[in-house]
């Protein structure tokens, strides 16, 4: 997996969200078609009345009516429009920004995530919240620093960062951008810990 820019002009937003549907869809066994249907299933999630209102289908619901036609129908218009979005042959309206994203595949997701996050100077982390698994965000966090380790060596092999890296060096920054999202919930589920037990003042930044 690889981020959306590529040494290429940097790209708009909606072109970074395109870029990873596209690129999921181009490298794993998940169709267009199952990216659709997740991704209407996510839009009535979050807001089922403005899902509604913009003519997305339900499929939910028109599962449990069990009539194959409309069920067919609405598939094959909704995949028409999600074809669109993914063509850039119309804008992605920003109404399903969020909805779009979650109906990433994990990996494609958090990278989406970090990608748009480093836009703003950001880390693209989670809340582990109360039902968070900080042992499960260690274990991503050790998996990402093998990913990191290997493609920053590959780029400082002969000891420098230089144009002779370009192409190497949208992996190695989508690898470090994965660290530090995992270091992160880590830190901050430590932190809120402390704060609880009234010892926040135990934190020391180091730089």
């Amino acid at each position: 997996m690889t981020t959306s820019n590529t040494g290429h002009p940097p790209q708009t937003r909606d072109q970074v969200l395109v870029a990873h549907a596209a690129g999921m869809i181009a490298r794993t066994s998940l169709s267009t078609a199952d990216f659709a249907q997740a991704l209407a299933a996510e839009l009535h999630a979050l807001a089922p009345v403005k899902a509604e209102a913009e003519g997305v289908p339900n499929f939910a619901a028109l599962a449990e009516v069990g009539a194959a036609d409309p069920f067919i129908k609405a598939t094959a218009s909704w995949l028409k429009r999600v074809q669109r979005w993914l063509a850039g042959d119309v804008d992605l309206p920003s109404w399903l920004e969020e909805g779009w994203v979650l109906a990433l595949a994990p990996d494609w997701r958090e990278a989406c995530v970090n990608e748009l996050a480093a836009r703003h100077g950001l880390i693209g982390a989670r809340d582990l919240g109360l039902q968070g698994c900080p042992v499960t965000a260690f274990g991503q966090l050790v998996s990402r620093l093998g990913a990191a380790v290997e493609a920053t060596g590959t780029v400082l092999a002969d000891g420098r960062i230089c144009e002779a890296d370009l192409p190497e060096l949208p992996r190695m920054i989508e690898a470090l951008l994965a660290v530090e999202s995992r270091s992160c919930e880590l830190r901050r589920a430590a932190e809120n810990v402390l704060a609880a037990a009234g010892k926040a003042q135990a934190l020391r930044v180091v730089s």
